[in-house]
C-alpha cells in the first residue's frame, strides 16, 4: 500500500515538472555576421592589397609578368616563348654559355638556355654580337625576366617601355615589357639603334645606359669585360679576374669600335 502511493507521487510529479532538453551533439556555424566580425580586419586588408595590385600600372604589370610565366609553364609547347619551348639545337658553344651563365647568376639551366638561344637569334637578326647583348643582360638584371627599376626599367634587358614604345609595338605594346622575347627584341632594337649612330661600342653602351654618347661611366668596360669572359666560357676557357672583382677579367681589351 505504502508502496502503491510512492509510485503514485513520484508518477504525479514526474508528470508536473517539465521535461529537460537533450544536449546538442555536433559543430557550431558561426554566422556570416559573426564572421565578418572576427576577420573583418584581414578580409579588408587583403582586399586593399589585392586593389593596390590590381589598380596601379606598376602593379598590373607585375601581375602579368607573373601570369605570362606561369601560364608560360602550364600551357603547350608555343613558339613564340622563350619559356615554354625548350631550345633544341645550341651549338657547344652556345651550351657552355648557357652553363658559365646558369653558374654565375644560379639561374636554372632550362632557362638560362633558352635565353641564350633567343639572344643568339635575335643578334643574328640585327647584325649584333651576342655575347655583347647577354653581357648587357648579365649587367642589367642578372637574368631575371621580371626584374624593375625605380626609374621604370624592366625585364631582362631593362627597357623603359615609356621611352621605347615602338619597339614593343610588335609584341602587343608595352604590356609585353616583361615578356623574355619581347624584352631582348626591343632591348637589342635599342642597342642597334644606338651604334648606328654613335658608330662604336662605348658610345651605344653609353647611350644604352642613360650617360649620353660623350658621357662617364664604367658601364661600357663593365658589360666589354663580361663579354670577353662569355666569350672564352663558349671555348672552354676561364679569363683570369682582379682582385676582388669577381666580374672583370685579368685584362680588359683595349676599347674598340668593332661591331655589334
Amino acid at each position: 500500500m505504502i508502496q502503491t502511493k510512492h509510485n503514485e507521487m513520484d508518477s504525479s510529479l514526474s508528470s508536473s515538472q517539465p521535461a529537460r532538453a537533450m544536449p546538442r551533439v555536433g559543430l557550431s556555424v558561426p554566422s556570416p555576421r559573426e564572421v565578418m566580425h572576427r576577420h573583418g580586419v584581414v578580409v579588408v586588408v587583403a582586399s586593399l592589397l589585392g586593389l593596390s595590385v590590381i589598380l596601379t600600372p606598376a602593379g598590373r604589370d607585375r601581375l602579368q609578368g607573373w601570369v605570362r610565366v606561369v601560364d608560360g609553364a602550364l600551357s603547350p609547347t608555343s613558339a613564340d616563348s622563350v619559356f615554354t619551348a625548350l631550345p633544341t639545337s645550341l651549338t657547344p658553344e652556345q651550351a657552355r654559355t648557357a652553363r658559365w651563365i646558369a653558374k654565375r647568376h644560379r639561374v636554372s639551366r632550362g632557362a638560362t638556355e633558352q635565353i641564350v638561344a633567343a639572344a643568339f637569334e635575335t643578334a643574328k637578326l640585327m647584325r649584333l654580337d651576342p655575347y655583347l647583348l647577354l653581357a648587357v643582360i648579365s649587367v642589367e638584371s642578372g637574368f631575371n625576366p621580371l626584374a624593375e627599376s625605380r626609374v621604370g626599367a624592366k625585364g631582362l634587358m631593362q627597357v623603359i617601355p615609356e621611352v621605347h614604345k615602338e619597339k614593343f609595338d610588335s609584341h602587343g605594346g608595352v604590356n609585353a615589357a616583361l615578356h623574355p622575347w619581347a624584352n631582348i627584341q626591343a632591348g637589342a632594337a635599342v642597342l642597334r639603334e644606338y651604334l648606328d649612330r654613335f658608330k662604336s661600342v662605348e658610345a651605344a653602351l653609353l647611350a644604352y645606359v642613360g650617360a649620353g654618347p660623350t658621357g662617364v661611366s664604367d658601364y661600357p668596360s663593365k658589360v666589354i669585360g663580361i663579354r670577353d669572359r662569355l666569350r672564352a666560357a663558349s671555348q672552354g676557357r676561364v679569363l683570369a679576374q682582379f682582385d676582388g672583382d669577381p666580374t672583370a677579367p685579368q685584362a680588359i681589351r683595349a676599347l674598340t669600335s668593332s661591331a655589334l
